[in-house]
This record gives structure tokens, C-alpha cells and sequence, in this order.
């Protein structure tokens, strides 16, 4: 029975040796030709026939989808980038069944057919990595393949380490330091290979070491000035240290050597950006956009920069572009919104902020632009109702809080409008215009003592002080700080403000600080622009106090001129033709007067009085009588009543006693 079975065993072997010198001739890649088929065909008898431990002649691996053979003489090359699988084991053996695969320094107890990363190889390799390896650029590494519970063979492997695991290690690394000093060894080791320098160059740039950077990028630039990966590391380099002149220099030499490279243009549009150079950034974008039409964030961009430009309608058409791909771009109807605001649309920027809101749960911005669209069509309501929705999204951000106070202004709701300014401010201390708003409303509102406040702060930072200096003016009139009021009614003059009202108001401020002749003067001044009444009776009051009847007179014809049945001037008038002494005219005067309201008793009353001048008693009683009739409390009236009657009883008895005699 014995001698059957090894009879059997040996016609299998004749069978496999068979096969193996027909595959020697169909396959002479994998089995070496005749001689390993001979080879192994020996080795297969001694395994099979007298039980010795197989050979293993080498091992078939998969990797990133196509074979590889490992031999002794053949290692087997591995990169971070690989994956692959020992799939195949060519030995004594016709079955890998009893057989083991360890590749060391990864997987696990057995990595037969067993996928596997080439990453992980290199990361484990680096941790022992030494000078001698890199210098000579790879880690000697090892498979064994074990038999039962022996080692039969080890394979070689070469785990090269690329420029690109160098920048991976820098990366993950959290000391800058480790990181660099990783790299320069590897560039000492390799000093012709620019890809470690620019690597380098990359960490000292993600290290805010810029100098040392650029150096690098320009030592791989001396030895190939055309190396567009160390100009685009050197443009990178630039925008980081905010260099953007040279960025955009470097950059435009860059897109000459490698125009096809869309990262080129997208940098080189962002440093065109920066330095505001809108129309070299559009034609960045342009060329970005020729090479990746699909770019959605660079055509955002070029409708952005074209905003810049003032090219709304070409702003509109990028964004339509990316809008009419569908529901996945709606966020960008924000941006096309924006535009026909921009353009006073504000129906159809209406339409496409609604649409948004009700697609997608909508940002602050959002909120934002639609009040913006609201108040431009006077929907004060409407526009209230955005603003308080952004700020209840984004409560800290001050160009909301401001817009929400302006239409809360609109809703005349200045209280709280107030209270929004006051919030921008609390966040922006020096907002102008905010502080200009809480000023304007305290003015408003009576406040003076605050609008003060807020004015002498904005004094020297608006450019438009004229007003502001008026407004300050009255503020310290009302709080009857006078030479205050007066020094920013100057100041709202000196500034080229032409309002009447601020020079009678600083003509009337003088009159309180007792600067009598300087308060006439700007109301003479004040009254040939603009003659109102109350100026030219502050100026005929001066007069007469003056004794200035003449041109008091002139003062009161004038006002005549434009109000020729004003009773008041008439008996103005009349009063002061009383004091020069011409009460012929006084008379005159108090008849007009008179005439066109007879109802005043102290006109009446003063007609009296220059009666009594001309010697007419009796119209002087007339008149004071009148007086008395119209106010009974008119104490010369009630005067000059009896002494009259007594007067003329006495001038009566005169005369006729100078008939009787």
C-alpha cells in the first residue's frame, strides 16, 4: 500500500514537472526559462518525494493594479503612494497553502493576500531612518515568508521615501522646528534634488519664515529658472508676507512658462486682488476660467471683481452662470441679489432673496440684502422686519445694528433706533456715522447734553462740519452756555454754511452775551439776504436803544414794504417818530395803526400821548378813554383821564372868564 501511494505522489510530480517546463516556454517570465523549471522541478522532488523543506524562488505582488515578481535579485519597490498584495508564491510547492507572508514593519501575523499600504511601510520606515539612508534615498526593508513555523526566505524592499512623504511628516508634525530640520537633512543629503528644496521652501513658508523661504525657492530658480513649481512656491511665498507686487510679478512669470496650470492664475488673480489691480485680476480669472470652465469660485470671483468694475450686467451673467446649474449653487443668488441692487432692481433682487430664504435656511447677509431691497422701494415695514432678522442671526455685527437703527428711523421709532446706535457703538467706538445718527436723534429729541457729547467727539473727523459746528451751536445755546454756542456758530460760518438762521441765531447769542453792536451787525448782515421780521425788529430795537431813529425809521418803512397792513409796524413806527420828537407823524402812525386794528389799547394809549404833545386835550381824552374801555387795567389811561377832564374844566372856566371880562 506504502509503495502504491509514493508511486502515486511520484506520477504527480512527474504530471507537475511536466506542466512546469510547458509553462517554462508559454511563461518564461516567471519561471526563468528551462534551467529554474529543471531547477524547480528538483527542488518539487526532494519536497514531495523526501519530505524537505520547499524552496521559495520568489513572490508575485499586485501593486496599484499591475504584477510585479520579488526575488532575491529582484526587490520589490514601494512608495507612500502604493497599494499592493502578495498575491502569489512561486516555491517548491505546488499550493501556497502551508505557507506564511510577514512584511515587516506592517500588517499583521499574516499578509498573505492581504491588501496593503504602502504609506504605512514608508511611515514606519522613517521612524529608524538614518544620514546613510538618505542619502541614499531609500529604507531597506524585508518580506519573509515562512513555512510551518520556519523562515524559508526573505525578499528585499526598497521603501523609497519621496519629497512629498518629507512635506506629509513636516505637516503632521507640531513642532515647526522637527519639521525643518527633517527637510534640510534630506537636502543635504540630496543636494541636487529641487523637489526637497521646495519642499523646504513650503515648511519655512507654512512657519512664517519667509526670508528663508524665498531663499530656497530662488536656490532651485539658480539652477533652473523655468522650475514654475519653485516660482509658484516663491509667489505662494509672497502672498503670505504680503508682498503682492512681487506675488503678481511671480506670478505672471509663472503662467508664461505653464499657462495651462489653473492654480497659476488662481493665485496670481488673488494677488492682482489684493493690490486692487481689477482689471489684471479679470483677466486672471478669464484665463482660469478657459482652462477649468467648471470653476463655480473663480466665476464667483470674476462676477465679484466685475462688481469692482462697475460691469454689473457682466457680474450678472457669471453668476447666472453658476446659478443655472440648478439648486446646488442657490447660496450664489446672494451675489446675483446684490447686483441688481447695485442696479436699483430691487423687485427682482426681491424675488431671488425670497426664493433663498425659502429654499435653504438663510444667513445674516441674506436677511440683510433684503432689507436693503425693501427700504429702496420705501417698504419701511417690510425693510424693519430683514434687519431685525439678520441681527437676531448675527447680533454683534455693526453694519447691521446700524442699518437696523436707520430703519427703525424710518419707522419712526427713534427711541429704539437710538438704542441701535447705541449698540454699534459699544462694539465700534469710533463709528462715525454711528455716532453722527445717536447725535442727530439726541438733537432731535432735546437732548442736548448728549448730542454734545457725541458732536465734540465727531468735531474732528467728519468732512462735512459745517452742520455738525450749527447743530453744536444751538445745543449749547439751549444749555445757555453762551460763548460756547457762539464759538461753533462761528465756526458753522467760517465753514461755508449760508443759512440766515445761523447767523441770526449767533446774532441773537451775541445779543446775550451783552455784544450788542456785533449782533446788529449780522443781523443787518442777515436781513440784506434775507430781511425776516424778527431780524429787522431786533435791528430797529438796537436802534432806538441806540438812538438810532433814523435808521429805525428806515428799518420799520422796509418792513412795511412786505407787510403793508401790519398794524404792529405802524405803531412801531409811530413810536419812534414819538421819540425824535415829530408827533405829527406819531399821530399818523397810531391812526394806521389804528385803522387796521382798533382794538389795542396801548396804541391807543400812546395816541393819547401825542395828543397831549400837540396840546389836543380833547382828542387826548378820546384816545386814553378808548384806551381804558379796551383795558381797564392801562394805568396811564386811568391816569390821564381825570387830570384831562380836570384840565380842560380849568381851561373851560378860563376862557369864559375872559369873555366875562
Amino acid at each position: 500500500m506504502e509503495s502504491k501511494t509514493l508511486w502515486l505522489t511520484a506520477g504527480a510530480v512527474f504530471v507537475a514537472m511536466a506542466g512546469l517546463v510547458t509553462l517554462s516556454y508559454i511563461a518564461p517570465a516567471k519561471t526563468a526559462g528551462l534551467s529554474f523549471a529543471l531547477k524547480r522541478i528538483r527542488g518539487s522532488l526532494a519536497y514531495y518525494v523526501l519530505d524537505r523543506t520547499p524552496r521559495v524562488y520568489a513572490l508575485t505582488a499586485e501593486k496599484n493594479g499591475q504584477d510585479f515578481l520579488i526575488s532575491g535579485d529582484t526587490p520589490f519597490e514601494v512608495t507612500s503612494r502604493d497599494e499592493f498584495v502578495i498575491k502569489d508564491i512561486t516555491s517548491d510547492a505546488l499550493s501556497p497553502r502551508r505557507f506564511r507572508i510577514d512584511v515587516i514593519g506592517v500588517g499583521g501575523p499574516d499578509d498573505f493576500r492581504v491588501l496593503l499600504r504602502g504609506i504605512d511601510l514608508v511611515d514606519q520606515a522613517v521612524t529608524h531612518i538614518s544620514e546613510e539612508t538618505m542619502a541614499r534615498g531609500y529604507v531597506r526593508g524585508e518580506i519573509r515568508v515562512g513555512y510551518e513555523q520556519k523562515v524559508v526566505a526573505v525578499m528585499p524592499v526598497r521603501i523609497r521615501i519621496m519629497p512629498q512623504d518629507w512635506l506629509r511628516y513636516a505637516k503632521a508634525s507640531s513642532s515647526p522646528g522637527k519639521q525643518i530640520e527633517y527637510l534640510k537633512r534630506a537636502s543635504a543629503a540630496n543636494p541636487q534634488d529641487p523637489a526637497i528644496r521646495r519642499v523646504l521652501g513650503e515648511i519655512y513658508r507654512h512657519a512664517g519664515r519667509f526670508r528663508e523661504a524665498e531663499s530656497e525657492f530662488q536656490a532651485v530658480l539658480s539652477r533652473k529658472p523655468d522650475d514654475v513649481k519653485a516660482i509658484a512656491g516663491l509667489m505662494k511665498t509672497y502672498l503670505a508676507s504680503g508682498r503682492d507686487d512681487l506675488a503678481m510679478k511671480a506670478g505672471r512669470r509663472a503662467v508664461r512658462i505653464e499657462p495651462g496650470e489653473p492654480a497659476l492664475w488662481e493665485d496670481l488673480a488673488l494677488a492682482c486682488i489684493r493690490l486692487g489691480s481689477w482689471q489684471a485680476a479679470a483677466d486672471a480669472s478669464r484665463s482660469l476660467l478657459k482652462i477649468n470652465p467648471g470653476n463655480d469660485a473663480a466665476r464667483i470671483r470674476l462676477a465679484e471683481i466685475y462688481e469692482k468694475l462697475g460691469r454689473e450686467s457682466e457680474a450678472i451673467e457669471q453668476y447666472r452662470l453658476v446659478t443655472s446649474k440648478g439648486s446646488g449653487a442657490a447660496s450664489n443668488l446672494e451675489g446675483l441679489a446684490r447686483m441688481y441692487l447695485k442696479q436699483g432692481k430691487y423687485d427682482e433682487s426681491i424675488r431671488l432673496l425670497n426664493n433663498l430664504i425659502r429654499e435653504k435656511s438663510p444667513s445674516a447677509a441674506v436677511y440683510a440684502n433684503l432689507g436693503l431691497a425693501y427700504g429702496g422701494k420705501r417698504m419701511w415695514k417690510e425693510e424693519l422686519e430683514s434687519y431685525r432678522k439678520a441681527a437676531a442671526l448675527r447680533p454683534n455685527d455693526p453694519i447691521i445694528l446700524y442699518n437696523l437703527g436707520v430703519a427703525l428711523e424710518h419707522n419712526n421709532r427713534e427711541r429704539e433706533a437710538m438704542n441701535a446706535y447705541e449698540r454699534v457703538l459699544k462694539i465700534k467706538p469710533n463709528d462715525t456715522e454711528a455716532m453722527l445718527k445717536l447725535g442727530d436723534l439726541a438733537f432731535r429729541n432735546k437732548q442736548y447734553q448728549k448730542a454734545v457729547g457725541l458732536y465734540e467727539k465727531l468735531a474732528g473727523k467728519v468732512p462735512q462740519k459745517g452742520a455738525l459746528y450749527a447743530n453744536l451751536g444751538y445745543a449749547y445755546g439751549e444749555l445757555k452756555q453762551w460763548s460756547s454756542s457762539a464759538k461753533y456758530y462761528e465756526k458753522a460760518i467760517q465753514a461755508g454754511v449760508k443759512d440766515d438762521k445761523v447767523t441770526y441765531n449767533l446774532a441773537a447769542t451775541y445779543e446775550k452775551m451783552g455784544k450788542e453792536k456785533s449782533a446788529v451787525a449780522l443781523y443787518e448782515k442777515s436781513a440784506a439776504r434775507n430781511p425776516s421780521a424778527d431780524a429787522l425788529n431786533r435791528m430797529a430795537d438796537y436802534y432806538i436803544k441806540t438812538a438810532k431813529y433814523d435808521q429805525a425809521i428806515r428799518v420799520y418803512q422796509k418792513m412795511l414794504k412786505s407787510d403793508a397792513r401790519n398794524a404792529g409796524i405802524y405803531a412801531d413806527l409811530g413810536y419812534v417818530y414819538g421819540l425824535k420828537g415829530n408827533p405829527d407823524k406819531e399821530i399818523e402812525c397810531y391812526k394806521t395803526s389804528l385803522r387796521y386794528n382798533s382794538e389795542e389799547s396801548d396804541v391807543h394809549s400812546r395816541l393819547g400821548g401825542a395828543y397831549e404833545k400837540k396840546g389836543l386835550l380833547e382828542e387826548a381824552l378820546r384816545a386814553y378813554t378808548k384806551a381804558y374801555q379796551l383795558n381797564p387795567h392801562d394805568a396811564r389811561a386811568a391816569e390821564r383821564i381825570p387830570q384831562l377832564k380836570i384840565r380842560l374844566i380849568r381851561e373851560k372856566h378860563e376862557r369864559e372868564n375872559k369873555k366875562g371880562a
